[in-house]
């Protein structure tokens, strides 16, 4: 695996969760292929190819395409993290020094997968 497949890979999370009802949330792996009828989930025969990253109002979102070896096909991961989800519940402490202190915001993350030309195959998860 080249260099750059690997600063890559670190760039894409391990799992994402998903919401199961009231019944709580489920861990996804996200070494595998997202492609419909293709059941590859051997990271190996996965390659991240490039990234694209970009800002939009409220929210990042970072685009990571990927070639899956076993079914040849194409697919691109979208990873959009929303800025500003909420504030936080525990009340800071203020020091003096810290006239203009401001509370740091929540961020939630989704995951989604996309087809080679960008259409949205579904969401996959939270990180």
């Amino acid at each position: 695996m080249s260099e750059e497949n690997k600063k890559l890979w670190m760039e894409i999370p391990a799992y994402v969760f998903v919401a199961l009802a009231r019944r709580g949330m489920e861990k996804i792996s996200l070494d595998q292929c997202f492609l419909p009828g293709c059941n590859n989930q051997d990271k190996n025969k996965l390659k991240p190819l490039e990234k694209e990253e970009y800002d939009e109002k409220d929210r990042h979102v970072k685009l990571i395409h990927m070639k899956c070896e076993e079914c040849g096909g194409k697919f691109q991961f979208k990873f959009e993290t929303i800025k500003k989800v909420a504030k936080p519940t525990k009340k800071k402490i203020k020091k003096a020094s810290d006239d203009n202190e401001e509370e740091e915001a929540l961020s939630m993350g989704l995951a989604y997968a996309l087809d080679e030309k960008g259409n949205n195959l579904g969401h996959i998860g939270y990180f």
